[in-house]
């Protein structure tokens, strides 16, 4: 995985004083350690994230991590069954 510890601390304590009991993973390149380059792919499923939150959290996570490309796909519960976020779930990396 090509995250540091301090960006990986920094994504779940952003996560977490939104929605503490969010699940999150990283998907993509970055899980790859052998790859080079792209951006940092993060899925988190929530009962409680919505757009509002969504934007804020962005914007706080990179502040810290630096800014850089950084996709956030939110889902509840309900929807970790569709497509992305059950190829997310199946080949990322939970933090």
């Amino acid at each position: 995985m090509r995250l540091t510890a301090s960006e990986i601390a920094a994504i779940r304590e952003e996560i977490g004083r939104l929605d503490p009991k969010a699940e999150v993973y990283l998907y993509g390149s970055r899980v790859d350690d052998k790859a080079r380059g792209g951006d940092v792919d993060l899925l988190v499923i929530s009962e409680t994230l919505g757009f509002r939150e969504l934007l804020r959290l962005r914007r706080q996570i990179l502040d810290r991590i630096g800014w850089q490309q950084l996709d956030v796909v939110v889902r509840r519960p309900d929807q970790v069954n569709e497509p992305l976020a059950a190829m997310a779930r199946e080949t990322g990396v939970r933090l």
